[in-house]
Order: C-alpha cells, then structure tokens, then sequence
C-alpha cells in the first residue's frame, strides 16, 4: 500500500505553450473536500460511454493507522493533459498520429486514427490511458486507446466538465489554467506544464514499480 510521503518528483519535460492560446483549459482538484465517493468515475462513463470495467475517472485511496486511529488519504486521479506528452510523442513516433493536441492544449485520442497497438499505455506516467476492447479501430480490428478529454464536447458547447459538476464535495473547479493558478497559489502539480491542479496534495506516496511510483494501483470504494 502506497502512503504519501517523499519528495515530489516531476514526471513530463518542459514545454513552452503557445502564446497564441489564450484559454488553457484545467481542473483543480481540493483533495481536503474529496470523500472518495466515486461520483466523478460515474458521471464520467455516462457521460463519455466508457466501456464497463474501465474508468477514465480513477479513485486512488490509501490507509494508515487502525480503528479507531484510522486514517485515509484519497486521491482523484484523470489525464493531465501534459505539455509534453509521452503518450502523443510514442505514437507520433510510430508514425499513427492518433493522439492530438487542439489549440487550447487538450489532448484527445481520435479512435479513427488510432491502430489498436497499445504502445501509448505504458507510456502514460499516471496511468489514465485505457482501452477500449470493443471499438474498432484503423485497420478493420477491434480494440482502441481511450482517456478523459475534458469532455471537450461540453466545453465547446460552453459547459464544464462532467465530473465537475458533479462532485458531490465540491472538489473540482474548472476554469482557465491562469486563473486557477492565481486563485490557488499553494496548488501543486504532478509534473511540469500539466493541466491538473491540487489543493493540500501533501507529498509523493512511496515508489511503486507497478505505476512508475505515482500512483499506488489501489482503487478506493
């Protein structure tokens, strides 16, 4: 079982973001407010149709003590749309091109690109790529690679994200990148240039060699 301790480490290069871009969509997330209901996880797979078995909204949860000193940290975990993302930089390089970034820097996997072959799962440090064994994809097969995307769909039509609203603790705020940044200055981040930002994170949990050390693959219910 991972707790949360140690010095934080950054998972995703440096990426200067264009200036032409002036909205920057993300979420914060005030770990302090979750409960680890899960209401994110659900309002996410209706809303995006994810398949059964599969969250592109995970509950991470970690244990310490024991009754009636128990104490349990949870932990919101979606893609963090990387400046620099290892996921589009692996396909990109066998040439599919599946994972596109739009101008506002939201990163969302296109399954009529996409090939099936897996390669971006492993390369993803928080572990929110998944994949979709029903879908078909480029060649014919069945099978292609999914992850949260904001719910661009809703943010184009000028709503927030699914599990935004909600939230039955008031966890999640989404708005401009800038802003949240200057409405919460004490934010942390799981790497440089990400778009997901957390309130009383505290520190990283012990290194783990099933998820590169971030987070424990231990789901909370």
């Amino acid at each position: 079982m991972a707790l949360f301790k140690g010095k934080y480490l950054s998972f995703v290069q440096r990426n200067t973001t264009s200036s032409s871009i002036v909205s920057l969509p993300a979420i914060y997330v005030d770990l302090s407010r979750c409960i680890g209901c899960n209401a994110c996880s659900l309002a996410c797979k209706q809303e995006n149709n994810v398949q059964i078995g599969e969250r592109w909204n995970e509950v991470y949860g970690a244990e310490r003590g024991s009754n009636p000193s128990l104490q349990v940290r949870v932990l919101p975990m979606l893609c963090h749309h990387c400046g620099n993302a290892p996921c589009k930089s692996t396909c990109d390089n066998l040439g599919y091109q599946a994972i596109v970034k739009r101008r506002d820097g939201i990163l969302y996997i296109d399954s009529a690109l996409c090939v099936g072959c897996q390669k971006c799962l492993p390369a993803c440090p928080y572990k929110v790529i998944y994949f979709n064994t029903e879908k078909v994809n480029r060649t014919g097969g069945k099978g292609v690679a999914e992850k949260c995307h904001f719910c661009m769909h809703r943010i184009d039509a000028g709503l927030p994200p699914a599990c935004v609203i909600t939230c039955l603790g008031i966890t999640r705020e989404y708005g401009d990148y800038n802003a949240l940044r200057a409405k919460y200055p004490e934010a942390k981040q799981m790497g440089d240039n990400v778009r997901i930002l957390y309130g009383h994170l505290g520190d990283e949990p012990e290194q783990d060699s099933t998820t590169s050390g971030y987070p424990s693959p231990m789901e909370f219910h």
